[in-house]
């Protein structure tokens, strides 16, 4: 690690040009750097991405060589994105030399044009992020060929192995990469067969690098932590036990992050947020905490769930269970009238949690006005008089709220769907929406007021290019909407706010969210463009997130008057960190939309032949897509649309008739009729009824 830094530290001066390692070892002018010693510490720098080997043999950082490194995400359409520390950037398709998904990259910048997003071109690939790949066999005359069942792999594979027939799933090792020559693979296992609903599973948690099974270091450790609080646990913490303290979260959770208290004094609101201080049990650098940063989320997919931490610490002694002691980092916020927070404070803990309230629960205690007994009563009162506080104050100041549904497959004992529930934003869940939001911000606060590192959770504004696209479908469906070039969160707000009432309502959420830049984690502060707030950090889930695991470490520093040293170690560590979360997230997030959608098909297969009321949410010249009430979408071929020849005119997003006429636009409603489902494709294929 010291000749690592003092590496870094040589390249990143002014008078430093790329060298040769004989000249590089020279430079250093440190004898105790041997050949060896320095080999090793260029490995790693450059596995890391944070220096690059030129064509002819010399090393250098990539900012020296006009180059960034990040980590590249490619789309389904072969196109892709390399996510750096700082921004994304767009690859096309012609300029990704062969990287697949999640390899670490060089990437150098083309000229951008003025309002357009970053464009760029790959120019290494500097560490592949695995050397396997899963497909379906096909097999054709004189040869055996690998389909990647990533659809974000466009390239096939020559397969070695007599040993597979048509339709089966394999895993191949990879003998040539993309980019490198003809892709070529070899075959290691043979999973199953296309179409089996455990099998598509499978892969998509093998394709995600979902992380199932803990190691036995792990498990060795796990036995060491206690299953109850210790009188010494207790020691320098503030006593919460005797307050009404509370949880509220989804029928179905088992760990539990969060607890809430609220008071009403002397016309304020005093509230007490309190969130599982997982950090006292999850020490840094040990093997619980490197699994826990590989993983960097809990992974819940329809049939099963992948936890950050071992079930016995996120469901057991870091859970904030119901009327058990439990250690806590809480955060005290004293809030007036108009939702602002003009005190606060932050607290090691110990809590007792008097309830665990479910959502359905609390919006049935609304609904009925009728509450388990009077206290229960004034603390749920008090956190949706807050929370309509809040939320006024968050639109004022531009927040954009969504107005999004969640799909919820309903398994059966064997795990099989047999329904879905459609989840929307209740009384009950702005409860603690709000105030985890406002927590958050406190915190995040809090350290940037203390000239704290921390990692903060950032959303950049909308690129320009994505924004033009909109426009004109909204100037389609007569929005009045002049020109949203420029425009703020209060603009997205208001299209919203005009969209709530309309039959497309949720296609156009849909539309703006995909409009959307990721929000993403920086060890530099920017702005959270969605939320319309100047600072903003994720403290509130540390048994399911990463980040928040490392703010809790960086908070406790501080509530102890432990100053961190802000030198450039502690920041590239924290940036390291956040680029790695920021890119796991997105690895899970798609594991659970894909994983959502193989248990819709398997589900819809019984209902072929049977006709839905839909609406248009896409149409391309192949067709149009339409989603159904119960969130499933799927293609009405063009080739179906017999009554008339359609042409496709993508800049009105609408397929028109030459003879007729008629079009089929987006935000238009349709009755449909289901005719196939593919499992194995993720699709599903109507006919207009």
């Amino acid at each position: 690690m010291r000749i690592a830094n003092k590496v870094l530290k040589l390249m990143r001066k002014k008078s430093y040009h790329p060298s040769s390692f004989k000249q590089l070892l020279k430079k250093l002018k440190d004898p105790t750097v041997t050949i060896e010693s320095l080999e090793k510490a260029l490995d790693v720098l450059a596995s890391e991405g944070k220096i690059i080997q030129t064509k002819n043999g010399c090393f250098a950082v990539p900012e020296k060589l006009d180059n960034l490194t990040g980590i590249f995400e490619a789309n389904k359409k072969g196109f892709g994105f390399v996510v750096t520390p700082d921004f994304d950037i767009y690859i096309k398709r012609h300029n990704t030399l062969g990287a697949m998904p999640k390899d670490r990259v060089a990437v150098v910048l083309r000229r951008r044009k003025k309002g357009l997003s970053r464009e760029g071109k790959i120019v290494e690939v500097i560490q592949r992020a695995t050397d396997k790949v899963i497909g379906r066999i096909e097999k054709i005359p004189g040869k055996t060929i690998l389909v990647p069942s990533d659809r974000r792999i466009p390239y096939d594979f020559e397969c070695i192995s007599n040993q597979v027939k048509d339709g089966d799933i394999v895993l191949g090792k990879i003998k040539v990469f993309p980019g490198e020559g003809k892709p070529l693979v070899e075959v290691k296992e043979i999973i199953g067969q296309e179409g089996v609903a455990e099998v598509e599973i499978e892969i998509i948690v093998r394709e995600h690098d979902l992380r199932k099974e803990f190691s036995e270091e792990v498990k060795k450790e796990l036995k060491k932590i206690p299953s109850e609080i210790s009188l010494k646990d207790i020691d320098r913490r503030k006593d919460y036990r005797r307050d009404c303290v509370v949880t509220i979260d989804g029928l179905d959770a088992k760990d539990f992050d969060d607890a809430v208290c609220i008071e009403q004094r002397h016309g304020y609101y005093h509230l007490n947020v309190h969130i599982a201080d997982v950090s006292h049990y999850v020490t840094e650098e040990s093997a619980i905490d490197e699994e826990a940063y590989l993983r960097a989320f809990s992974n819940y997919l329809p049939d099963r769930v992948y936890p950050m931490i071992p079930k016995e610490l996120s469901n057991g002694i870091c859970s904030l269970n119901p009327k058990v002691d439990r250690l806590t980092l809480s955060v005290e916020m004293v809030i007036n009238n108009a939702g602002d927070v003009i005190d606060s404070k932050v607290f090691k803990g110990i809590i007792n949690s008097k309830a665990r309230l479910t959502y359905e629960q609390v919006d049935e205690c609304f609904k009925k006005n009728s509450f388990d007994n009077k206290q229960q009563e004034t603390t749920l009162r008090l956190l949706r008089e807050l929370s309509d506080i809040l939320e006024e104050k968050r639109n004022k100041r531009g927040a954009v709220n969504f107005e999004t549904i969640e799909p919820k497959v309903i398994l059966d004992d064997n795990k099989q769907p047999i329904d879905v529930k459609i989840r929307e934003k209740t009384p009950a869940t702005k409860l603690i929406e709000e105030t985890m939001i406002l927590t958050n911000e406190v915190v995040a606060d809090y350290m940037y007021w203390q000239q704290q590192p921390l990692i903060y959770r950032i959303h950049e504004d909308p690129a320009e290019d994505a924004i033009a696209q909109v426009q004109e479908l909204l100037k389609q469906l007569n929005y009045p909407v002049k020109s949203l070039k420029g425009a703020n969160p209060k603009t997205f707000q208001q299209i919203i706010k005009f969209a709530h009432s309309r039959p497309e309502r949720l296609l156009i959420n849909m539309v703006l969210l995909r409009l959307m830049k990721k929000a993403r984690y920086a060890a530099t502060l920017s702005p959270h463009f969605g939320l319309a707030s100047a600072r903003y950090c994720h403290f509130t889930s540390p048994i399911r997130r990463y980040p928040d695991l490392v703010v809790h470490r960086l908070v406790k520093q501080v509530i102890g008057s432990q100053k961190i040293k802000v030198d450039e170690e502690t920041l590239a560590k924290l940036s390291q960190i956040s680029e790695h979360a920021s890119v796991k997230e997105r690895e899970v997030e798609s594991a659970q939309r894909e994983a959502v959608d193989v248990m819709m098909c398997q589900l819809m297969k019984d209902y072929i032949g049977e006709t839905y009321e839909g609406i248009i949410t896409g149409v391309q010249s192949y067709g149009f897509f339409v989603q159904i009430p119960n969130s499933a979408e799927g293609l009405v071929p063009a080739r179906l649309l017999r009554d008339d020849y359609y042409d496709y005119e993508p800049q009105r997003f609408l397929l028109r008739g030459r003879r007729t006429g008629k079009v089929f636009l987006i935000g238009q409603k349709v009755k449909v009729r289901l005719i196939n489902v593919v499992v194995g494709q993720r699709q599903m294929d109507f006919e207009l009824a």
